[in-house]
């Protein structure tokens, strides 16, 4: 199954400058051209992807 485009809440603000959704709202709703065009690159299943792993918080499955 492809996944969409997850971003960090700096990335939204400071990159993006876009407002911090509601708490409620999944990060990979909010719409934005450079979010669907992440997500369209990397949909193949196939992609070879990594984790980042300097990211210490609980992986979600």
């Amino acid at each position: 199954m492809a996944r969409r485009a997850r971003p960090t809440l700096r990335c939204l603000r400071e990159d993006l400058a876009l407002p911090i959704p509601r708490a409620d709202t999944p990060l990979e709703d909010v719409d934005h051209p450079l979010l669907g065009k992440a997500s369209d690159r990397f949909a193949d299943d196939g992609t070879p992807q990594e984790r980042i792993v300097a990211i210490d918080d609980l992986r979600r499955r």
